[in-house]
């Protein structure tokens, strides 16, 4: 499952390298399929897109080598064979969503029996979002992103995704940032008390990403595609991550069609999705 983020505010620099930042994580209905075979004696990925990493570039063998270093007894070879679907360089937590399917699928392959937060421990190890993916729904991130709070997911919401066809480093989208002087920033607090208590088209207008003002200057088509999903109906509209992915939200399931299939002649990638409860939900539909 790929997740966007509702709110995403981006603080200090920490002594590690990192940053640490707001967000509010939310899992929807679009995902890789990702599918292991326990054979041999070492990981072998396959994948359906020759452009993705392989080895240890790729998250979903670095997680596999995470657990094998915890449990090197118990965890033998196998063959991880991907399908994708996710666009790459997104900001939609398609190389996250497979590193944590990786490790749920290994913990059920080998009979290891490790809980959610032993996995999401685990995941910490592997990449920022991995550790939200293993369940998914929506949650508060702090920290790196890897300190979760689950919060309720109750109303109905459709989700257009569009992908330009531009590739965002995340790299990049920080160094800018650390360029940037400091401003004020919305207040995550605020933003969670709307999203609890209002309705969509209250709530979604408030949707918040740092990374907009330094993508958007350096890529004003992204910026036009905000503008044309709000222009189609949707009641609120962000870049997801450091992007390049555009989310448009409404609760109308048509009006969500109609914009991806608008956004289809100007983008390498358009779907719309559901947001989902949980990750139990993830093998529904694309479209």
């Amino acid at each position: 499952m790929a997740k966007v983020n509702l709110f995403l505010s981006v603080l200090e620099q920490r002594p590690d390298g990192y940053h640490n930042i707001e967000t509010v994580f939310q899992s929807v209905s679009l995902a890789d399929r990702l599918t292991l075979h326990a054979e041999g004696s070492e990981t072998v990925f396959e994948c359906d897109d020759p452009g993705l990493p392989k080895g240890k570039d790729n998250l979903a063998v670095r997680a596999v080598e995470a657990l094998r270093r915890r449990y090197p007894d118990r965890i033998g070879g196998m063959r991880i064979c991907l399908e994708k679907c996710i666009p790459m360089g997104s900001g939609l937590g398609g190389g996250s969503a497979d590193a944590a399917a990786a490790l749920r699928a290994c913990n059920t392959l080998w009979d290891l029996r490790l809980t959610a937060g032993q996995l999401r421990e685990i995941a910490a190890e592997v990449g920022m979002d991995v550790p939200f993916l293993i369940e998914g729904g929506r949650a508060i991130g702090r920290e790196r992103g890897d300190r979760l709070e689950p919060l309720p997911c109750g109303e109905a919401v459709w989700a257009v995704i569009a992908v330009p066809d531009i590739s965002i480093s995340t790299k990049w989208a920080y160094e800018q940032i650390d360029r940037q002087p400091r401003r004020g920033r919305p207040s995550i607090e605020a933003f969670v008390e709307r999203l609890s208590k209002q309705p969509l088209q209250e709530w979604a207008p408030a949707c918040f990403n740092s990374f907009e003002e330094v993508v958007f200057s350096a890529y004003p088509m992204i910026k036009g595609i905000k503008d044309r999903l709000l222009a189609a109906g949707c009641a609120g509209a962000f870049l997801s991550g450091s992007g390049s992915a555009v989310v448009g939200l409404t609760d109308h399931p048509q009006r969500a069609r109609e914009a991806a299939e608008q956004m289809r002649f100007q983008c390498r990638f358009a779907a719309a999705v559901r947001f989902l409860s949980s990750g139990s939900q993830q093998g529904e539909g694309n479209n």
